[in-house]
């Protein structure tokens, strides 16, 4: 049986509707029809290798058949084993799309939304696709607000499932924990005595409630560590039976601003594309940006005050980053020299005079002094019995480091 060619009738868009949601199946004389009385409108079009675009009814009115096929639909030979994919459908929207983070030990611990798609009304289900079948058992739940995914919930991490190749696209992130589902509230627990154990805890701090029968509600968390691999949750109880958690995630990208301690990054590998929003110290940088005076820092808003610049290329961030070292170093340089001057007028050790005089020194006296009859040896003041302080005049560059002689010479 001949396959049936690709024609422009099976061009499908779609497009988000104020009052009836995301709508579908659209063909492009429909669209054209559409757009002529909403002239703004961003056109959803899935492509053949399943990407999502948005386009302007002039880029529909551009797509052909070509556009519905796959860009390599001809894989041949052995292909290599690599991470789980994660497919969102249903729910009534489109677009979701997210990265899986594993552990070393094969567990999908934890997802990173990369975008939240739109017109879900109802939360949309996620597939975890392993194309080598290594990996198995990880169940997701998604939570969607205003028609967008907003988070994923791993009600199960599943095991066995592989990291992709190193040459794969990846960024550096940090994991907090920030909440833990009840997947079993188990019963029989002696609410206020068993205890919650998080093993390893680094540095978290959880606790509980339950009813009158013993069942868990929830579980709080008070204080949040990081975490590179899958914790162990569970109830230290001698009454109590079957209550399982998991952990949930925060997921920091590029955490830049955090300064982490190394061993609490993970390394996300990018599968679906995460955009580029520049470049700080040479490195791709992928997580948040604002704005202020027209120039781009990392982090969610000015609050946040990393002064963490992103620059628009890898070569303006490297060039960048050496005239900042220049500028700091040429800063403490001439600080330090500023500070030794200072240094060298205040110490007396360095031939300054001294802040301490021996007496203060006298006013001269306006009257005409008396002319002695017969001078004292060396001056033309009679030899006090105390040396007296000389009159002051301008003074000469001090020699050493004390006050000013005693007596008027002739010694």
């Amino acid at each position: 049986m001949p396959i049936t060619p690709t024609s422009f009738d099976n061009i499908k868009v779609g497009y988000i509707s104020e009052t009836d949601g995301y709508i579908k199946d659209v063909s492009i004389a429909d669209a054209n029809a559409y757009a002529e009385s909403n002239t703004d409108t961003e056109f959803i079009f899935i492509d053949g290798d399943e990407k999502v675009r948005f386009l302007t009814i002039n880029e529909v009115n551009a797509l052909t058949p070509k556009n519905l096929l796959r860009s390599d639909p001809c894989l041949t030979g052995d292909q290599p084993c690599g991470p789980p994919k994660l497919k969102f459908f249903g729910g009534g929207g489109v677009g979701a799309t997210a990265n899986p983070v594993v552990d070393s030990s094969g567990n999908l611990i934890a997802v990173d939304i990369v975008s939240g798609g739109f017109g879900y009304t109802s939360s949309p289900q996620v597939q975890v696709i392993d194309p080598c079948n290594n990996g198995s058992g990880a169940v997701l739940q998604t939570l969607i607000e205003n028609g967008v995914v907003v988070q994923v919930i791993v009600r199960d991490s599943g095991q066995g499932y592989l990291p992709p190749p190193q040459t794969v696209p990846q960024y550096p992130a940090v994991l907090t924990l920030t909440g833990v589902t009840v997947t079993n509230p188990g019963f029989n627990h002696n609410c206020g005595v068993d205890q919650i154990e998080i093993i390893p805890s680094n540095g978290s701090v959880l606790s509980y409630n339950c009813d009158p029968f013993g069942k868990i509600r929830s579980v709080s968390v008070d204080k949040g560590g990081r975490f590179t691999e899958l914790p162990q949750i569970r109830m230290n109880t001698v009454t109590g039976f079957n209550a399982t958690f998991v952990p949930n995630f925060d997921i920091i990208r590029d955490p830049q601003p955090v300064e982490p301690v190394l061993t609490d990054v993970v390394q996300v590998y990018d599968l679906v594309g995460l955009n580029i929003n520049g470049y700080v110290d040479g490195k791709p940088y992928y997580g948040n940006i604002y704005y202020v005076n027209g120039i781009r820092y990392a982090g969610t808003s000015a609050n946040s005050g990393t002064n963490i610049v992103v620059y628009d290329t890898q070569l303006a961030s490297v060039q960048k980053r050496q005239i900042e070292g220049e500028i700091t170093a040429s800063q403490r340089e001439e600080t330090e020299t500023r500070e030794d001057t200072i240094e060298a007028i205040s110490s007396p050790s360095r031939g300054s005079y001294s802040t301490t005089p021996t007496s203060a020194p006298s006013t001269p006296s306006t009257s005409t002094p008396s002319t002695p009859t017969t001078p004292a040896t060396g001056g033309g003041y009679s030899t006090p019995s105390t040396p007296a302080t000389p009159a002051p005049s301008t003074p000469s560059t001090p020699s050493g480091g004390g006050g000013g002689g005693g007596y008027g010479g002739g010694y």
